[in-house]
């Protein structure tokens, strides 16, 4: 067995799995030595897309499976792997891929290297052999090439699509989805798309002129931060809508939303059409909440379902709770990458100091510790939990988004709120003094180990048990138990107060959660 120490060793490897690709054989194991042969060539030759430094080890073996195909940008290859994933589950390939997630992971966790390194990744080449991913071939049926033609993650939906009738008082419903008010209990597609269209209206759009706003308005209002430019919502919209498999209650309203522009559908016949869709005003199925159309994405999401509680990656250590973080972070940092977002280095920060693109990184490993510093102890006066609109004047604490996703928290002593959540900060700032003897630096936590001689920041773990501990005495507290547990599990907490520092899709997921924690008693 290779395993990344022997460099022989795992040469021989190497060329064993790409001579067992010969005469259309292929493999698990040899696709990723293929895949990972096209990243090396890319590399040297400085011939491949910026999306290129954001594959991992499971990227690269669906590159090479795939191969020669190519793919006009990252959303397509991420889409294309899914759907391609997809059709292996429920196979013995399928249960192949699990074996190749739990390999890299390994790895990665043996070795002390992220799983998406250079160097992990060509020693993942030398276990495959022992783990017998070579042994089985791929049928041709489930190549990439044949497997994906005309699939909707791929191609979008047919022109032909049947689109059903719209009810008899599709005017009036019209009429109405123009004069309502959104609500954010109602967490339906018609909701968000009326909050997304109202959002582009203020920013000057013909909402109601061109039905090629309406599926851009609903990705804006349920996904997108404050920082994604406005040109690239299109596209990302496309991407987020071709990412849901067919099954998907929620694909048949955004393949209305899809084609209406391509048939030079009107706006108010496009909603005909929608309010003939039960699922148009049903909840959001959860698997839209999240972005998974990047590189990146596919194995951490693999590896959890594995019951992998984390992976390592370059970006950062990925618990289930980040994976909205990572994802709404990939997209960001390709935007900034392509040079389609505002140029850092012109940028300033909200205290008009210079800001570079590395310090402006380093904020994005604090967006979680920045939200709980913020309503630690806020959190002990009996909250409902429950999002709420407010006027943008009585914010207490209010997220600045910078245009590659990076980001600061900013908290107003303008009101009573924002003073008790600056008070709690101040608290903060005198335990650290008290228990280090200095004050903070900027790279310190605030919310810092109690037991450890050095700032430490705070580990998931230990906030588990602290939640769970808080949990357990919610009663007492006056806290809502089941509060404290969907924190935990998402990750972040939302009150009205910290409604502005979420996207719509991080509030429902935190609401649902919520939800689910109070039906089962907890």
């Amino acid at each position: 067995m290779a395993d990344g120490g022997d460099p022989r060793a795992l040469e021989g490897a190497f060329r064993r799995l790409l001579r067992s690709n010969e005469q259309g054989k292929l493999s698990l194991a040899g696709a990723y030595a293929v895949g990972y042969l096209v990243l090396g060539h890319a590399q040297q030759e400085e011939t491949g897309p910026d999306w290129y430094h954001e594959i991992d080890p499971l990227d690269a073996l669906f590159l090479g499976a795939a191969r020669p195909r190519g793919f006009r940008d990252e959303f397509e290859f991420a889409n294309a792997r899914d759907a391609w994933l997809r059709l292996l589950r429920g196979t013995v390939h399928g249960q192949g891929i699990q074996r190749f997630v739990r390999e890299a992971v390994s790895a990665s966790e043996e070795l002390g290297m992220p799983v998406d390194d250079g160097k992990l990744m060509l020693a993942l080449v030398g276990r495959l052999e022992a783990a017998g991913l070579d042994q089985r071939r791929l049928p041709r049926r489930l190549l990439p090439g044949a497997a994906l033609q005309d699939l909707r993650a791929v191609h979008g939906p047919s022109l032909n699509l049947r689109l059903p009738d719209p009810p008899e008082d599709a005017k009036e419903r019209v009429r109405r989805f123009w004069k309502e008010e959104e609500s954010w209990a109602d967490d339906t597609p018609r909701a968000v798309l009326r909050d997304g269209l109202r959002r582009f209206h203020d920013a000057g759009l013909p909402v109601k002129k061109k039905s090629g706003m309406l599926l851009p308005a609903l990705y804006a209002a349920l996904l997108t931060k404050p920082g994604e430019p406005l040109e690239d919502m299109g596209p990302h919209a496309w991407a987020w809508a071709l990412s849901l498999e067919e099954a998907s209650t929620l694909a048949p309203v955004l393949d209305v939303l899809l084609v209406a522009p391509e048939l030079g559908m009107s706006v108010a016949k496009t909603l005909g059409h929608l309010f003939a869709m039960p699922a148009f005003t049903e909840p959001i199925p959860s698997e839209a909440l999240l972005w998974t159309s990047s590189p990146g994405l596919a194995l951490p999401r693999l590896a959890f379902e594995l019951g992998i509680p984390e992976v390592s990656t370059l970006e950062a250590t990925v618990t289930p709770d980040l994976l909205d973080w990572v994802g709404m972070h990939a997209r960001m940092r390709l935007n900034a990458a392509r040079g389609s977002a505002t140029d850092l280095e012109e940028t300033d920060s909200v205290d008009g100091t210079d800001e570079t693109q590395e310090e402006s990184g380093e904020r994005w490993g604090e967006r979680r510790e920045a939200v709980r510093e913020a309503v630690l102890h806020k959190v002990r006066k009996k909250s409902g939990g429950t999002a709420a609109t407010h006027r943008r004047f009585d914010r207490p604490v209010e997220r600045i988004w910078d245009a590659d996703g990076s980001s600061v928290v900013r908290i107003s002593a303008d009101t009573p709120h924002g003073q008790k959540l600056q008070e709690a900060l101040e608290g903060q700032h005198d335990a650290f003094r008290e228990k280090f003897g200095r004050e903070p630096e900027p790279g310190d936590p605030l919310l810092f180990d109690p037991d450890a001689d050095e700032p430490t920041r705070l580990t998931r773990e230990y906030f588990d048990n602290l939640m769970l501990d808080m949990a357990e005495r919610a009663v007492e507290m006056g806290i809502d138990p089941a509060f404290l547990h969907a924190w935990r599990e998402v990750g972040y907490v939302v009150t009205q107060e910290t409604r502005s520092m979420f996207t719509t899709a991080e509030v429902l997921a935190f609401k649902r959660a919520l939800a689910r924690h109070r039906q089962a008693g907890e």
